[in-house]
């Protein structure tokens, strides 16, 4: 048998058997960061730190810190791990998966916790909802948010990832401006988050641009030769010094002034999106008054509603805050007003705490609702409330469905709170409250809050109030002295009493015969609804209230339920001036004979015919305030929110789950089997033979076959023992890239198919994991080209071109 022409693979080239011990001592030093890898590990560190400073405004407490630093450890250390052992980017992301989902319970959402340590099924749950639709919620939710809250897994996903890509960049990639791309996306992903207070200008802006500079200067001067980096680098280390000092107090002190720093001018996305709740769907509270009065069907005069501890006697308990008037109804506003920390939406939602804003005495008073009692959307709140926390059967229902609008503390649960709800509210208690007598003076805001409507029928009657008034708030003393003393009250009566022509309402035509009358007569709701209107009319801001004043023995009734009027003050304070100090008392009853002049007068009241209006908050009895005979639109077969719990369990964390991974696979082995044919069929036939062999030699390692790069075919081939052919293949291409002549098309491709052929013996010879390893591995797809002839004569033709112009 002859020997074989070929030489053998250099015994360097050789891959060397070692033992078990051998191996475990080269995986533990690989363990071992070297001097640029904690100096990259440093960097990564206090870059993605400072990112995740951004959420200092959006969250309460310290617990986000836990979550954000833990998140960070984790990343570097699943990025250190898949960098050292050199493994595909695909390892770092199931990685992470597995660190978020297995850390993600002691760190971030803790309240189901196995043993208070191991993640339980519904620990799973709420962080993959929390990955998929907590940023939705996060910027729906009132800033701060509580840390309770299941958001709190968003700073841990923000850490984990920044700091695994930040890392792995650094490690992978000799550029030095490219490291810098990852903590500059964390950062201005917080910033997008965030709230239209900064964190820290200071430390997200120098301090975090002077690290990044830094950063990049290290490791550019790694690319440069060793000679280059002897002498001068005391120098050029002092000059970068100096030079980053001086950009730091440049911008210290110039960039306040520079264009695009007004805060005015800060756009996040919680000012821009439009949460998910729709406030013209509930009915305004007002303008069903009168069920709590008597006589009335719903008999609610005498019954318990509620039951409230913790506050003093005579405290307001706000049902509602009522602050735009359509010409129906005075109804709850659906943006923030004008003077508001909070613009844009006025209703969001919150957690279990709310940040406290204005002054007051801290109180926590807990509300239950009795069997019988209190059920309604309105939420019952007294003072500025700074904390909510649900408990009975619904507690969770209620606590993912609570809006709040910070400007008037009214709060809305769509679910309704009924019968066995109870709930704990943290508040800070009125400082100012005006009762029986309206004060002599009072420094009042200016301002109108329904101005848009014509309020011209109120003008003869208040000007006969008011005509010895010097200023506004001296009108506003007359009308309420007015309303009474003169005024008359009552409920409606019975069906066919004389106080039956009384009707229910407040909208425009109903004030105009209100205040058109030659007696005022009607209860709270007129009352009230006129002197906000009066008061909006001297240019007072003015809104209305509809709630209860507590009782000595914290039971509140229906005969509790009232409604007054807040203005505000010069301070931008609102000072709730109670029903007593303008309605008139129980017992000042209408005049009968007064009642049928009137009447005949300006004819008799008659309803008018039911409306076809859309639901609105700002509708009143007489324009068909009530929705519910509204046909409710159909299922839609591809809504979500119409399907059972198991099927979207099954549909959103399953199958589409399991359908991103397929896709996954299938969209990388397209493009492998897309650029294996560009090669085969663009470039010289030269470039193409070369193009693969080497694709072979990529599909070799991908299969997890350990060979040499910097080595000929012959060497490769011969350490890629298994494959019969290799030598064979090596020996080809060979002859046709440096033999005499140039390879014909033919010959390109026969060996296109020949290494095919190849390939698939490979993949034969594996095992189902392998072969899954390696159809996902994406480094074929970044492998660069094979060196040939060609290209070698074009690079050196190129050289020398260089270097002649650079000697001329």
């Amino acid at each position: 048998m002859s020997a074989s022409p070929l030489a053998p693979p250099r015994e360097s080239m050789m891959p060397v058997e070692r033992s078990r011990a051998d191996r475990a001592a080269t995986l533990r030093t690989r363990l071992v960061p070297g001097r640029d890898d904690l100096v990259d590990l440093a960097f990564t560190t206090l870059l993605v730190a400072l990112a995740l400073f951004g959420f200092r405004t959006v969250f309460f407490g310290w617990e986000w810190i836990l979550a954000g630093a833990g998140g960070l450890v984790l990343g570097l250390l699943v990025a250190h791990l898949v960098t050292a052992y050199r493994l595909p980017s695909v390892v770092t992301m199931l990685g992470l998966a597995a660190a978020y989902l297995l850390f993600g319970g002691p760190l971030a959402v803790n309240d189901h916790l196995v043993a208070g340590v191991f993640p339980s099924g519904r620990t799973i749950q709420d962080l993959l909802q929390a990955a998929v639709h907590g940023w939705k919620r996060l910027l729906t939710l009132l800033p701060p948010v509580d840390a309770t809250v299941t958001l709190l897994a968003l700073p841990l996903i923000v850490g984990l990832v920044a700091a695994a890509v930040t890392y792995t960049v650094a490690r992978r990639r000799a550029h030095g401006y490219a490291v810098v791309v990852p903590p500059l996306a964390a950062l201005a992903l917080t910033i997008v988050l965030g709230t239209l207070e900064p964190a820290n200008l200071i430390a997200q802006g120098v301090v975090f641009g002077l690290l990044a500079v830094g950063w990049m200067i290290v490791r550019s001067t790694r690319s440069r030769a060793p000679l280059q980096n002897g002498a001068g680098r005391g120098a050029r280390a002092g000059i970068g010094a100096t030079l980053l000092a001086l950009a730091a107090a440049v911008g210290l002190v110039a960039g306040p002034h520079l264009p695009g720093t007004d805060g005015d001018l800060r756009r996040v996305a919680r000012t821009e999106i439009v949460p998910p709740f729709d406030i013209a769907q509930f009915p305004s509270p007002l303008a069903g008054f009168r069920k709590y009065t008597e006589p009335n069907d719903a008999k609610l005069y005498d019954t318990e509603l509620m039951k409230v501890t913790g506050a003093p006697a005579g405290t307001p308990l706000r049902f509602a805050t009522l602050d735009y008037y359509d010409g129906g109804v005075w109804g709850a506003g659906a943006r923030a007003g004008a003077d508001s920390p909070r613009p844009g939406t006025a209703f969001q939602q919150v957690g279990e705490r709310v940040s406290a804003r204005g002054e007051g005495k801290p109180a926590t008073l807990q509300v239950t609702i009795p069997e019988g009692g209190y059920s309604d959307v309105w939420l019952p709140t007294v003072g500025q409330v700074t904390g909510v926390k649900f408990a009975g059967a619904r507690a969770e229902q209620l606590a993912s469905r609570l809006w709040l609008n910070i400007d008037t503390s009214t709060a809305i649960v769509p679910d309704r709170v009924s019968a066995g709800d109870r709930y704990t509210m943290d508040v800070l208690l009125p400082t100012r409250v005006v009762r029986e007598k309206l004060p002599t003076s009072l420094a009042t805001a200016t301002g109108n809050l329904a101005q848009s409507q014509e309020l011209g029928f109120l003008d003869e009657r208040v000007e006969a109030w008011g005509a010895d008034a010097q200023n506004p708030w001296d009108e506003l003393r007359a009308v309420a002295a007015a309303m009474k003393n003169d005024g008359a009250y009552t409920d409606g009566g019975t069906k066919n009493s004389v106080e039956s022509y009384y009707l229910a309402g407040h909208s425009r035509g109903r004030l105009a015969r209100f205040v058109g009358a030659t007696q005022l007569a009607g209860n709270d709701e007129q009352y009230a609804a006129t002197l906000a209107l009066v008061a909006n009319r001297f240019d007072i801001p003015t809104r209305v209230v509809m709630g209860a004043e507590l009782p000595q023995d914290g039971v509140v009734r229906g005969k509790d339920v009232h409604a007054w009027v807040e203005v505000q003050d010069a301070t931008g304070s609102w000072v709730p001036l109670l029903s007593d100090t303008f309605v008139p008392n129980r017992n000042q009853k209408p005049n009968q004979l007064q009642s049928k002049t009137d009447e005949q007068k300006i004819g008799a009241l008659v309803p008018p015919p039911a409306g076809v209006n859309p639901p609105s908050v700002l509708q009143g009895p007489d324009q068909a305030q009530n929705a519910v005979n509204l046909k409710k639109p159909p299922k839609k077969l591809f809504d979500p929110a119409s399907w059972p719990t198991w099927l979207r369990w099954l549909v959103f964390y399953v199958l589409l789950p399991l359908l991103a991974l397929v896709a996954v696979y299938w969209l990388i082995r397209g493009a492998k089997a897309w650029r294996r044919r560009r090669h085969a069929t663009r470039g010289t036939t030269t470039a193409r033979i070369a193009w693969a062999w080497d694709d072979l030699m990529n599909s070799a390692r991908s299969y997890g076959h350990t060979l040499p790069r910097r080595a000929t075919r012959l060497e490769q081939a011969g350490a890629l023992g298994r494959l019969e052919s290799a030598n064979g293949l090596a020996t080809q291409a060979n002859a046709l890239i440096f033999g005499p002549g140039t390879p014909e098309s033919d010959d390109a491709r026969d060996y296109w198919r020949s290494t095919n052929q190849a390939r698939g013996d490979l993949r034969a010879n594996c095992d189902f994991w392998r072969r899954l390893r390696s159809d996902i591995d994406p480094r074929p797809l970044f492998a660069r080209g094979p060196a040939t002839p060609d290209r070698r004569r074009t690079r050196s033709t190129f050289t020398a071109l260089t270097r002649r112009t650079a000697a001329s």
